[in-house]
């Protein structure tokens, strides 16, 4: 039939015709009316419907089910997540900071990385059956596996705390800007608006007129609403492991003193001695730590000098 013009044929079935569009047949099929005249003309074969291929219609269905949904995502900026609460969207994860009941503060276990507090409390948690089963093998007593007992809760409650923060649903909608966030980045009121360096790999956001409550670095823009709250903190964990560095090596110094050259209670005295000086070196990287977090927390008190970089990052 190569040279038969487009037209209604024989399907090779009893009482139907199939649709011959001049170069080959299609899907087309038609009953054969009882009165002998031909059906009317289908549409255009150069788009047959879906339904004329059911395989091919099947293929792209499960082919558009399985292709994934591409969804905007939302800028970075403050959304609600529950009743009374916004928290701050960094245009990748939700962060620890939020404003809650009109006030904005910042959660006390939320870290910026999630995978550090697991491997942490999993090796606290190590240490604490070494020793309790190193002391009921040797019959000694010790206050260590305790110690590194609380340290593994500690450092799982972060992990559970920033788990649960990353896992909140992605925000949708336009950001919510209370006056009590403000001013906002990217916000100016003057000449010269745009992020300044503060430090090596940090910067903050300077309207032209003032200094906002906002940095940024590699871990993208951050609010720092909870400067005074952090540096308390810090100086109180400092303090508190400094507690523990001097009870531990008084403990460690009298557990020396009535060994009498006992090999169990000498080796307990020592263990005490070494994580005393392990507590001391603790202390001084948090209070090394606070007087960062305080250069990069306050707000400045001079205006900017230099000029604005896109990153806020200090040129190299």
């Amino acid at each position: 039939m190569s040279n038969a013009r487009p037209g209604w044929y024989d399907a090779g079935m009893p009482g139907r015709v199939r649709w011959w569009d001049g170069a080959q047949w299609t899907a087309h099929e038609a009953p054969v009316p009882a009165s002998g005249a031909q059906p009317a003309a289908p549409p255009s074969t150069a788009a047959q419907p879906a339904d004329a291929h059911p395989v091919a219609a099947q293929a792209a269905t499960a082919q558009t089910a399985a292709a994934p949904q591409e969804q905007a995502v939302a800028q970075p900026g403050w959304y609600p997540t529950r009743a009374g609460e916004l928290r701050w969207w960094d245009g990748r994860v939700w962060t620890g900071s939020r404003v809650r009941d009109g006030r904005p503060g910042i959660d006390w276990a939320t870290i910026e990385q999630p995978t550090l507090p697991w491997v942490a409390g999993t090796i606290f948690l190590a240490l604490a059956a070494m020793q309790t089963v190193s002391g009921i093998a040797f019959g000694g007593v010790s206050i260590m596996p305790v110690l590194w007992l609380v340290l593994s809760g500690l450092w799982f409650a972060m992990a559970i705390q920033t788990t649960l923060v990353r896992r909140i649903p992605a925000p949708t909608g336009t950001p919510e800007a209370p006056a009590v966030v403000r001013p906002l980045p990217g916000e100016a009121d003057g000449p010269g608006a745009g992020w300044y360096a503060i430090s090596r790999q940090a910067g903050r956001w300077w309207t032209g007129t003032r200094w906002a409550d906002y940095v940024t670095s590699r871990f993208g823009v951050r609010p720092t609403f909870h400067a005074a709250q952090a540096l308390l903190t810090l100086r109180i964990v400092a303090f508190a492991i400094a507690a523990l560095a001097v009870f531990v090596l008084v403990a460690g110094i009298v557990v020396l003193a009535v060994a009498g050259g006992e090999t169990v209670r000498t080796a307990i005295g020592w263990v005490l001695v070494i994580g005393a000086v392990v507590f001391a070196g603790l202390t001084a990287l948090v209070l090394a730590m606070a007087r960062t977090q305080t250069r990069l927390l306050l707000l400045p008190t001079d205006p900017p000098a230099g000029v604005p970089t896109a990153d806020g990052a200090r040129p190299a």
